[in-house]
């Protein structure tokens, strides 16, 4: 993980979130792709704090497909390598709500897939949308980190957000009509026992406040898991896995699993 990355995971893991990848498959292959940030915790206990200001409503949903078909003419004059660019953000999604008084903070970032290569697209997507509300997540916490407001650290917030969203690239993923495998790659190893936090312990109470889940659902029923943290979902069509900041930071593998389906 990178230094940016450590630093937004740090501002939540002291008042709590739940980061969700989801994996949705079609049988030819295709499917989405989501990310998603639950920092419901954050507005609970940051209700009545001076660290963390209070926020306007938002209940924003953004389709970048329909947003590119809108300003298709516009879009139509611009240089051939801008208009690629515009049109790779088109499997994106955006959907972001906040409500003080339900307490309720919600990212989402859904990418649509035709083979598992598009993935690797995702990130840049994410970059070039540059979508302004990816700032209700930074901005509080800037104030608790003591981060300047200025241009340029915006810039940097932006670009450790999406450091955070090429974390695809840390696993080798397949999946066909037999099943499904998700294994950690040697460099994301390497890299993450780089920034190992030595100093946290098991019952660190803080541990808890970070929680990463792992969803992925699939056409076909599974018939086995071989991952023993994996929990099978009630229609046998999906499997799920959650770790705290313990065991994601002391097991680089623990995420590493292999799905046989039934057939």
């Amino acid at each position: 993980m990178r230094n940016t990355l450590l630093l937004l995971l740090g501002t939540i893991f002291l008042t709590g979130c739940e980061i969700r990848e989801e994996m949705h498959f079609n049988a030819d292959g295709s499917g989405s792709y989501e990310i998603g940030f639950d920092m419901s915790e954050m507005m609970k206990m940051g209700n009545g704090s001076d660290s963390v200001p209070p926020s306007k409503s938002i209940d924003t949903l953004i389709n970048f497909a329909e947003f590119l078909d809108r300003k298709k003419d516009s879009i139509a004059q611009l240089p051939k390598g801008e208009q690629d660019k515009l049109e790779a953000m088109r499997p994106l999604r955006f959907s972001m709500k906040v409500n003080d008084e339900q307490q309720q903070m919600d990212m989402r970032l859904g990418y649509a897939f035709e083979t598992l290569d598009d993935i690797s697209k995702f990130a840049e997507a994410v970059k070039t949308a540059n979508i302004k509300e990816l700032d209700q997540i930074m901005d509080p916490m800037s104030n608790m980190t003591g981060m300047s407001a200025e241009p340029d650290t915006i810039g940097q917030k932006q670009d450790g957000l999406t450091d955070f969203f090429s974390m695809s690239k840390s696993f080798n993923t397949t999946f066909n009509a037999s099943g499904f495998s998700r294994t950690i790659t040697q460099e994301a190893i390497v890299e993450m026992q780089k920034k190992k936090d030595t100093t946290l312990q098991e019952d660190d109470p803080f541990a808890n406040m970070i929680r990463f889940k792992q969803v992925y659902k699939f056409p076909f029923r599974v018939k086995s898991v071989s991952n023993p943290h994996a929990k099978i979902l009630s229609d046998f069509k999906g499997v799920e896995l959650e770790a705290n900041m313990y065991e994601a930071n002391n097991d680089p593998e623990f995420f590493n699993i292999e799905v046989v389906f039934e057939q």
